[in-house]
């Protein structure tokens, strides 16, 4: 590699400091590329938790007794409403 000398003065202490902070910035780097997953696997499944947490959410299971006692309350509490009220019950 060839490598280009400056002339003595700002400008070569100018391109060694650039070159040194260079130096320290990929000495840093790991390009070993045998792991398993990158930087953009693990965006992507961050992505994917997020839209799971989002548009997936959880169900809970009803017996049967429970759903129909649920039914039997929100008619109960339609029946019992007040007689002012008109309507289906449904308040906006």
């Amino acid at each position: 590699m060839s490598e280009k000398r400056f002339e003595a003065g700002e400008d070569g202490d100018e391109q060694e400091l650039i070159n040194a902070e260079f130096e320290s910035m990929v000495s840093g780097l790991n390009l070993d590329q045998s792991t398993p997953h990158t930087y953009l696997d693990d965006l992507d499944a961050i992505e994917r938790a997020e839209h799971d947490a989002i548009y997936n959410i959880p169900r809970s299971k009803k017996g049967l007794h429970r759903s129909v006692s649920d039914i039997l309350r929100a008619i109960s509490n339609w029946w019992r409403r007040d007689k002012d009220q008109y309507g289906d019950g449904a308040q906006v």
